[in-house]
């Protein structure tokens, strides 16, 4: 049996709503770090879909494919928020979009916005500061405002700005007339990070202590948005959000929103599952490593099907249902070999972890 994809919404919704509430999530500085971005996602091709999502051109050939937009906790793997609408549908429309429900869902919070090149915007920067939001957005540094070109072109690399919008050309700019009452101007910073290979990229931020908040921090925590990047291609190839069971825009609807779903509810489990292996590797000294962390790609894979089977069982089975799966997903872990080269995040230990099985 399939709900109507918006029950997986609201669902979702009431999930977010509740994850945050005991603010027992891991944080940077008091600070949530949400991720927004936008991936193509490809569709099944029959005249119905094309109709309500559109064609996309792929090596000269025409692909039904829908735009999906999603909100994304770094940290803690949560997808706060999502939307999957129409090909042409713009990104930046979709991030305006995102501001607002974060909001509604989990309001009082703070946040920093991370983005990649292709959302700066005045427009956005000005809803976003109106709305309590830092952000961090990576921009190009000759096609965005002429501010930003001309620090570029000049030795500085650290620079706080203030941006005129009442300038003659952007008091006509279309979006930000759809501003009520425009600031007059906008304060904004600018970095330039170099890169091993040589490139320079370039951040705009509402964070302006620099105390705090230093060059190097911008760039740590810009980088950190590639979680996002890294959970898209998880979908796809894990999850399988382009695996539809049908061929209609309300199927692909209830798959794709399931899946969401059902991915942010197996973040919870291999987090419930994780911290009972961290607890019995601290209390059992004959293990070979000190440290195991849960292969998610293979408990993803296992919960995948299985969580939505879940939710739909009688209420007095699910429990049941959730205590096999947590620990059918804790026999398969890998372990921490020291001195990898690669980085690792500070083990957060969350003493609240059974808290989360009652958001569910």
């Amino acid at each position: 049996m399939k709900m109507k994809h918006s029950a997986y919404i609201e669902l979702n919704e009431e999930l977010v709503k509740r994850y945050y509430e005991d603010r027992d999530y891991k944080q940077y500085k008091g600070y949530r770090l949400l991720a927004i971005d936008g991936s193509r996602i490809q569709l099944p091709n029959r005249e119905s879909v094309i109709e309500e999502f559109g064609l996309a051109e792929n090596g000269g050939k025409t692909i039904p494919m829908a735009m999906s937009s999603m909100a994304y906790d770094v940290l803690n793997r949560i997808t706060v928020n999502t939307y999957f609408e129409s090909y042409k549908t713009d990104e930046r429309t979709l991030a305006d979009r995102h501001l607002d429900k974060i909001r509604e869902l989990t309001p009082g919070l703070k946040d920093i916005i991370l983005m990649d090149r292709g959302y700066p915007s005045l427009y956005l920067f000005v809803r976003m500061q109106r709305l309590g939001y830092d952000f961090i957005v990576r921009c190009n540094d000759t096609s965005f405002i002429k501010e930003v070109t001309e620090f570029a072109q000049s030795d500085e690399t650290d620079k706080i700005l203030e941006i005129n919008l009442i300038t003659a050309q952007r008091r006509n700019h279309p979006p930000l007339k759809k501003l009520e009452e425009r600031p007059a101007r906008l304060i904004l910073r600018v970095v330039k990070i170099k890169l091993a290979g040589g490139t320079t990229e370039y951040i705009i931020s509402s964070l302006t202590d620099k105390t705090t908040f230093t060059k190097d921090t911008l760039k740590e925590l810009y980088h950190l948005r590639w979680g996002e990047e890294t959970y898209i291609n998880f979908q796809k190839n894990v999850l399988e959000v382009e695996n539809f069971s049908g061929k209609t825009p309300e199927t692909i609807r209830q798959d794709y929103f399931a899946k969401i779903l059902s991915g942010n509810i197996g973040s919870l489990m291999i987090e419930e599952a994780q911290n009972q292996i961290d607890e019995q590797a601290r209390k059992n000294d004959r293990l070979k490593y000190d440290d195991y962390k849960i292969n998610r790609s293979v408990a993803t894979g296992l919960l995948k099907d299985e969580i939505i089977e879940m939710l739909l069982s009688p209420q007095n089975h699910w429990e049941v249902r959730y205590n096999k799966l947590v620990e059918t997903i804790k026999r398969f872990t890998i372990p921490i070999i020291p001195n990898r080269h690669f980085d690792r995040k500070p083990k957060l230990i969350n003493k609240y972890f059974l808290k989360k099985r009652k958001i569910i």
